[in-house]
């Protein structure tokens, strides 16, 4: 049976060409290093679609380097991928409805970051990619006809539900004496879809920002809508990246989970999105990095509303399956990689592959006939008999010892050393001691931090363009593209 396989990836400072993330790299060549690794992970997992988190508003040479490398695994050298990608907020309060890219900010409390979505075009005989209901992308480099045509949405309402005021409650769900917003089954007594479908505004990102929930500023999911087969069978597909703070996050888990794009659709006519009615979700994905870990004992907790069961009830949910399962053991529900432990402080050096991974953040909730895995990028890496990640490897060695050289020959007015723990480091002066102090510099892009409890052995196995180990499997990832592991999901075609 046809399927569509989508990610969901969170890629840290995707993009980013600032001196503070490329650390010794020249510009656009950390990002490049990067994608060697990224476009092989999509082109041996036969990935179609990929939603990346955490992209920069100077994104467009990376997405362009990413295309490239994609196009260039494909067979018979077919030319179909492309992209789009848009900022993460509703730029300001007056603005109701987003329609255009003005509406939407890259920039929220926090950080400056947005998504992107990389797609196959001309695999029509599966999916299409729907026309965007209004055109809010920064940019788009579509292959084929229509170069310029986003399918890029920026989630904006809830399910309606009880009006509660003063303390926290279900805003933007069901409103009292109004029947559920969409039908749990085909012809269902009861259900009825509903007019109206409130504003949902999000928590903000910053610990300054008063605690609680904004409609501008504060970063929201965005969405994509593909066309199966069947030209009645849409499947939203929707990427989220919550606060980074705990109390934050739990908020927008609980938000999240009443965003309307889980439970009802704008349906389509051809390539004109239509504004009513609504159409009951039957395939759908909606994941992202939650910042908020899966507990098993308290579950589901803030995810209530993916996971309930249809109803009419104000505390009713989505019917979601989640990929990882609360049930299952630790090892399987962690999705970021570590490298340092004891808050921070002692490297690892395990050679459990286990002990490398630590939060249980990154969730897909699918609905009943999609599947979803996490992909273990450690094992993957580690098993790689055929050599698919060999070239990104190799290219990772030959930057680290330009580096290393670079190093030796630093002038003085530029003091820097290689530590054999940490790997390069600088000599800056600390604002709060008032003092030369030395730090890490990051390598590529990919690192807000890394260790390293062997250079020279870590340069070997990069070279030889294969990793024996979880440590470096470890190292790799965390360093060179992202502390966090994808999140696949099957939808039938």
């Amino acid at each position: 049976m046809a399927s569509v396989k989508v990610c969901l990836w969170n890629i840290q400072n995707f993009g980013q060409n600032a001196e503070k993330y490329n650390g010794h790299g020249v510009k656009d060549q950390a990002n490049a290093l990067r994608n060697d690794f990224v476009a092989r992970f999509i082109h041996a997992n036969a990935i179609d679609v990929v939603l990346v988190q955490e992209v920069s508003s100077t994104a467009t040479p990376a997405l362009t380097n990413l295309q490239t490398k994609l196009n260039a695994l494909n067979a018979g050298g077919t030319q179909d991928w492309s992209y789009s990608w848009c900022g993460s907020a509703i730029a300001r309060g007056n603005v109701d409805v987003v329609r255009m890219p003005n509406d939407v900010a890259f920039r929220t409390g926090a950080r400056t970051e947005g998504y992107a979505v990389l797609w196959r075009s001309e695999q029509t005989k599966r999916f299409t990619m729907v026309q965007a209901l209004n055109q809010i992308a920064a940019g788009t480099n579509v292959a084929g006809p229509g170069g310029s045509t986003s399918p890029l949405n920026i989630s904006q309402l809830g399910r309606p539900t009880a009006t509660e005021k003063g303390k926290f409650g279900a805003i933007g769900g069901f409103v009292r004496g109004q029947r559920y917003p969409y039908r749990g089954k085909a012809n269902a007594p009861g259900y009825v879809p509903l007019d109206h479908w409130p504003k949902l505004s999000y928590p903000p990102t910053a610990r300054t920002e008063a605690l609680g929930v904004q409609w501008a500023k504060a970063r929201r999911p965005v969405y994509i809508v593909l066309r199966l087969t069947d030209d009645t069978d849409l499947c939203p597909v929707c990427v989220y990246h919550a606060p980074s703070s705990q109390s934050r996050a739990s908020w927008g888990a609980f938000v999240a989970g009443l965003a309307r794009e889980i439970y009802a659709i704008e349906p389509v006519n051809k390539d004109t999105p239509m504004a009513k009615p609504p159409q009951t979700v039957r395939k759908g994905v909606f994941g992202g990095d939650f910042n908020l870990s899966i507990n098993k004992d308290k579950w589901p907790g803030d995810y209530q509303y993916f996971t309930a069961p249809f109803g009419q009830a104000p505390n009713a949910g989505a019917n979601r399956t989640e990929t990882p399962g609360h049930s299952e053991s630790d090892a399987k529900r962690r999705t970021t990689v570590q490298l340092l432990a004891d808050n921070h402080r002692a490297p690892i050096k395990s050679k459990s592959a286990d002990d490398y991974l630590k939060w249980k953040i990154d969730l897909a909730f699918c609905t009943r006939n999609v599947t979803a895995k996490r992909v273990d990028l450690l094992a993957e890496l580690t098993a790689d008999s055929k050599g698919i990640y060999s070239v990104p490897l190799q290219r990772t060695h030959a930057f680290m010892a330009a580096v290393q050289t670079g190093i030796a020959k630093a002038p003085a007015t530029q003091p820097q050393r290689l530590d054999a723990v940490t790997g390069p480091q600088k000599q800056v002066t600390s604002r709060r001691k008032k003092k030369k102090v030395s730090v890490w510099v990051p390598i590529i892009s990919g690192a807000w931090g890394g260790t390293f409890t062997d250079w020279p052995e870590s340069l070997k196995q990069f070279q030889a363009g294969r990793v024996t180990d979880p440590r470096r499997a470890a190292e790799f990832i965390h360093i060179f593209v992202s502390d966090h592991l994808p999140l696949v999901a099957e939808v039938p075609a």
